[in-house]
């Protein structure tokens, strides 16, 4: 007969055996579902990617190319002609003579025509030139500053005389007692109405130029 801790200790081995049969268990499941993802692992084969690369456009084709450069050749050389230069020519001979050299004669004296004689005329005793004083008795105008400071003076004067005795292009000579009497004269010789005896020649009254007159300032004719 068995004792009573041998009868006490049936319970306890049925629970450990149930836990070590839950355990085989769980451990058969586990390595069921091990098995189960490995596979499934393995059944997928791994993506491969791949570059596809995009068709060439097709490209335009090559340029032609250039025509041939024609290099034309450099023309033959033609040497220059020999140009002879003439020998100079050879100096004259001298020749020495004995004779005396000789002595140069003076020139001869050319004959001077004779002079033309002038012509004959009558009327040259009347030609005359023209007259130094006025004769329409006008008298140059006596500067008002100069006859208050009792100045007196004497202008020379150069004028062409025409026909009429009217004096013309009058050009002041010389001056004494200041030139106020100068502006006098050449007032009183271009712009009065007085006149001279003109020139003559063969009996008609002609143009004298550069004819010098004298005019003088005195206080004892005012």
């Amino acid at each position: 007969m068995k004792s009573y801790v041998t009868q006490q200790r049936k319970p306890t081995d049925y629970i450990v055996a149930v836990v070590v049969a839950v355990l085989a268990m769980g451990l058969v499941i586990y390595a069921l579902a091990r098995h189960v993802v490995d596979k499934a692992e393995t059944s997928h084969a791994p993506l491969q990617t791949r570059v596809i690369a995009a068709a060439a456009s097709p490209s335009s084709p090559p340029p032609p190319p250039p025509p041939p450069t024609m290099v034309q050749p450099p023309p033959p050389y033609i040497p220059p002609p020999k140009i002879k230069m003439p020998s100079p020519p050879k100096p004259p001979m001298k020749h020495v003579s004995h004779q005396k050299p000789q002595k140069p004669q003076p020139p001869k004296p050319q004959q001077t025509p004779p002079a033309p004689q002038a012509p004959s005329s009558t009327s040259s005793e009347s030609d005359h030139t023209a007259g130094a004083m006025p004769i329409n008795n006008v008298r140059p105008e006596y500067p008002q500053e100069a006859q208050e400071e009792n100045r007196e003076g004497t202008v020379t004067a150069s004028c062409d005389i025409m026909e009429d005795g009217k004096p013309a292009h009058c050009k002041i000579l010389s001056v004494k007692g200041g030139h106020d009497f100068a502006e006098s004269a050449m007032d009183f010789l271009e712009h009065s109405p007085v006149r001279y005896q003109p020139a003559m020649a063969g009996g008609q009254p002609v143009v004298e130029h550069n004819h010098v007159l004298h005019l003088d300032f005195t206080l004892g004719d005012e």
